[in-house]
């Protein structure tokens, strides 16, 4: 068997490039697997360099199908033009003989599909009925990726998945709060910043809030300022994956406040160093997040964010339950190990079997 797998370019530095890192890391998987992995998307540069990657990608996995024949595609599909790139190269490994693998990332592909006309709407179901098998990212989104195939059985759940630490690593003395993402409104940035000023007197003098991730909007560092909270709350950047050890070793509790997500690399890679996470009911989050090891709160809910992020603060024997849990989780659900062994099972199944489409 051989696998052609495409998504993104390292430079993309989001979680579905962290999804693929996981991958092309372990090199079992790689060899077993015979993995070929070619990034169709870069981020780090203008529209007219943009285009010529993708079609070099384009270029470079035909080259690839003239020296082997691949038994899967591996698709990495997020929203907007992810549909159309990775849509040209399933047609393309369809008339190859490929099965296909279509792992469905996009956080916010439902809401912008339900805005799209009745024509792209029909190109998007006609492409993601390509697959032969459908990966989602949790059961939240069953329903909808089920509305728009022909056959729901070639839909299948598997959560992302991290690296887990083989110790327990949290630092009950820590006093460092986290944001670990795309620094925007989706990810609620605003809303944060708001809790944490509703809280300034009880928590500025124990805690240090860090924010890393790219700065969507451009105006984190102003918005800190307006709030009058530079003191204490820092925005330090795009964090590495060499300090990102560093930090998560060093972090008492994990924010990321969503209004849309899939299922957050981020909240997982903070339950794997056992850091409760604070979050939203949003998306696959309920299926990682819940009471025992973390707290879940509405979207756009200031009050409740604030309350949370008090509590947390304030108990630490709380802290401590839901560290240790969180910790638990990661191993028994959500480690780079079952992931692997769960997407070896779908390849099987496809290289063995007919599946209808």
């Amino acid at each position: 068997m051989s696998v052609l797998m495409v998504g993104v370019d390292k430079s993309t530095k989001g979680g579905m490039w962290t999804v693929v890192e996981n991958y092309l890391d372990n090199k079992a998987f790689i060899q077993n697997n015979d993995v070929v992995y070619v990034p169709t998307s870069i981020t780090c540069c203008n529209a007219f360099k943009k285009v010529v990657f993708t079609l070099n990608a384009y270029k470079k996995i035909a080259r690839e199908y003239q020296t082997r024949k691949f038994s899967i595609l591996h698709v990495h599909m997020s929203e907007r033009a992810s549909i159309i790139r990775k849509g040209i190269i399933m047609r393309y490994a369809k008339k190859k003989g490929t099965r296909i693998v279509l792992h469905m990332h996009g956080a916010e592909f439902e809401v912008l599909y339900e805005k799209m006309s009745e024509r792209k709407k029909k190109q998007v179901r006609e492409i993601i009925n390509l697959a032969d098998k459908i990966i989602i990212l949790g059961n939240y989104w069953y329903e909808f990726i089920g509305s728009l195939v022909r056959n729901k059985d070639k839909i299948c759940v598997v959560y992302n998945a991290v690296k887990v630490p083989a110790e327990y690593k949290y630092d009950i003395k820590s006093n460092k709060l986290l944001f670990l993402g795309a620094v925007s409104h989706r990810k609620g940035i605003d809303i944060l910043i708001r809790a944490l000023k509703l809280k300034e007197l009880c928590l500025k003098e124990k805690s240090l809030v860090y924010i890393y991730g790219p700065d969507v909007e451009g105006n984190i560092e102003d918005l800190i300022k307006e709030y009058d909270l530079d003191s204490w709350v820092i925005y330090g950047g795009w964090l590495t994956e060499e300090n990102k050890k560093f930090v998560l070793e060093d972090t008492s509790i994990n924010v990321l406040p969503s209004y849309n997500e899939g299922l957050p690399m981020t909240i997982l890679e903070a339950m794997s160093y056992g850091i409760p996470t604070i979050s939203t009911k949003v998306a696959a989050i309920p299926e990682a997040v819940n009471e025992k090891n973390g707290i879940l709160i509405e979207p756009g809910n200031v009050n409740a964010l604030a309350e949370a992020i008090e509590l947390l603060v304030l108990d630490s024997k709380l802290r401590n339950e839901l560290s240790y849990q969180s910790y638990k989780d990661a191993v028994e659900k959500f480690s780079i190990e079952q992931h692997i062994q769960q997407i070896e099972l779908v390849y099987k199944e496809l290289n063995s079997n007919g599946i209808e489409n």
